[in-house]
């Protein structure tokens, strides 16, 4: 008997060595957002939301910087904008009733030079015709630098940065109308971040904006460990998005997750447990309960071999 237990104990030393050497090691990722030509250009806002009224002409404008050490070419233009699957993947050049915006796009200016640290501002307008389709009106207003700078012979690589332009048609059979259709929250979730997923439906024929807010609470005793800000996403007509909330800080642990979500007025209000846990974790808590509850199961056996009256 002295000799099973001293085989148990090196069984058991053995084992938890052998989870602790599967253990995975937490690597530290970093991204290269270096530019090996210097060039950086920046546009601000990267959004507008426009009222369109048939046969108005509407003016905007927005920032084109240089944020970068080299001077540079570049030339402005509009393009039709749209997405493609539930991410959102951007789509341009798509000519169908929705992007027609981009054909009344009008700019002061088409192209500019500008050294380094400068900003100009760049104006447009929309000339709306008076028979436009009573539908939401979508387009990208890129700037896009030429590839012309002088960078001692080597290879520019050209740049581009856009605002989307979201345009809602006044009048005629416009309607907007919309619904939260799911929420994805697992249970069970391995590493960080602790994520969750909405899906939001357009069903009517224009935008409209998605509002969210994501919050992370201890199970026991309800101590906020995390709080996003207010959310916004545009939904477009006749599409589904998906948007990710995620709390990319996340320990190991038990918490109660909120969502908010608020859509056309409407507010609904999502809460789901989820347990943090990497699965070694798992697997350790399960190998520790079974040597419990063998030691239970082997002392019982003893202590009855021991009251067992000798023949």
């Amino acid at each position: 008997m002295k000799l099973f237990g001293s085989w148990f104990k090196f069984f058991v030393v053995g084992l938890l060595m052998g989870v602790v050497g599967v253990m995975p090691v937490t690597n530290s990722y970093a991204t290269d957002g270096s530019s090996g030509d210097n060039i950086q250009i920046t546009l601000s806002p990267t959004s507008v939301h426009e009222e369109l009224k048939p046969g108005e002409t509407k003016t905007g404008t927005f920032k084109l910087i240089n944020s970068g050490a080299r001077p540079f070419n570049a030339k402005v233009y509009a393009s039709p904008y749209q997405v493609n699957g539930e991410d959102y993947e951007p789509v341009f050049g798509s000519d169908i009733p929705q992007t027609q915006v981009s054909r009344w796009v009008k700019f002061s200016q088409e192209t500019f030079s500008l050294k380094p640290n400068q900003t100009v501002e760049v104006k447009y307008e929309i000339n709306v015709p008076k028979d436009i389709p009573a539908v939401g009106q979508y387009a990208a207003l890129f700037a896009e630098t030429t590839g012309e700078e002088d960078n001692g012979g080597a290879v520019i690589t050209k740049k581009r940065v856009g605002m989307i332009l979201y345009g809602k048609v006044s009048g005629g059979d416009t309607r907007q109308s919309g619904e939260l259709i799911s929420s994805d929250v697992a249970f069970w979730q391995q590493n960080r971040p602790l994520s969750s997923k909405i899906r939001v439906k357009n069903t009517g024929n224009t935008d409209f904006m998605s509002y969210s807010k994501f919050k992370v609470k201890n199970f026991f005793g309800g101590k906020v460990r995390y709080e996003s800000q207010n959310l916004d996403h545009a939904v477009l007509p006749d599409t589904v998005r998906a948007i990710n909330l995620e709390w990319n800080d996340a320990t190991i642990g038990l918490y109660k997750v909120e969502i908010e979500s608020q859509i056309l007025g409407k507010t609904e209000i999502i809460e789901k447990t989820v347990l943090m846990a990497p699965f070694w974790l798992l697997a350790v808590i399960l190998i520790l309960l079974l040597i419990i509850i063998g030691g239970i199961v082997y002392a019982i056996f003893k202590k009855r071999r021991t009251k067992t009256p000798q023949e």
